[in-house]
């Protein structure tokens, strides 16, 4: 949500790096490969033909095949099966080499755990949103029943508590200390989210001063 408000303020496009994982477990669970097959699995990502897409600044648009999938990647099963897609190194090669080349066309509002770490290290603006574990899961909890879906606090809590274990694989920033170099840290467990965007507006501005 901050992120999509933040490119929403600069008018920037918003680019969800963890929409094109999502978009590799969906095409991993509608093909024949086990999921736990990683070298089948990092063959058949980089056979995909993945693309993000903007008609909407604010709002990313994804494409297997050409086809947009955007609306898919909410699913549980694809919930379940994308921390195992994002754990193999070569898969977060190949989507990292393809966000570059996104990102290369224009400016973005990036969001991603290895942005500031791996992906686009030489951006002038970094930040790291802390919060606890808990506090993550309850937002999430109201962005899934905001889309209608049927779930549980606990149930959202376990999933947050698994892909951060996940996650924590050394090259993402799933903890304060882990944050990138030069990265501004804002704690946001007591801020709304109005707060917290004005707070990113503001770096950016300052690390941008001529936009």
């Amino acid at each position: 949500m901050v992120g999509r408000a933040v490119a929403d303020r600069l008018r920037l496009g918003f680019f969800d790096t963890g929409l094109m994982y999502r978009a590799c477990a969906l095409a991993v669970l509608e093909s024949d490969v086990d999921p736990d097959d990683e070298s089948a699995v990092t063959a058949l990502v980089r056979a995909l033909d993945l693309d993000m897409r903007w008609a909407d600044p604010t709002q990313p648009r994804i494409f297997l095949h050409d086809a947009d999938v955007t609306d898919r990647l909410r699913d549980p099963a694809v919930e379940q099966t994308v921390s195992l897609v994002s754990r193999v190194p070569e898969v977060r090669d190949e989507l990292v080499r393809r966000q570059r080349t996104i990102a290369s066309r224009e400016p973005v509002v990036m969001a991603g755990r290895d942005i500031g770490t791996r992906v686009l290290v030489e951006a002038r603006t970094k930040i790291f949103l802390d919060a606890a574990t808990e506090t993550r899961a309850r937002r999430r909890l109201g962005e899934e029943l905001d889309r209608g879906r049927a779930t549980s606090f606990e149930r959202v809590l376990l999933q947050t508590r698994r892909r951060d274990e996940l996650d924590d694989t050394g090259d993402r920033a799933v903890r304060r200390e882990q944050a990138a170099s030069g990265a501004i840290v804002v704690d946001t467990d007591a801020l709304g989210i109005d707060a917290v965007v004005e707070r990113c507006v503001e770096a950016y501005r300052v690390a941008n001063p001529a936009v």
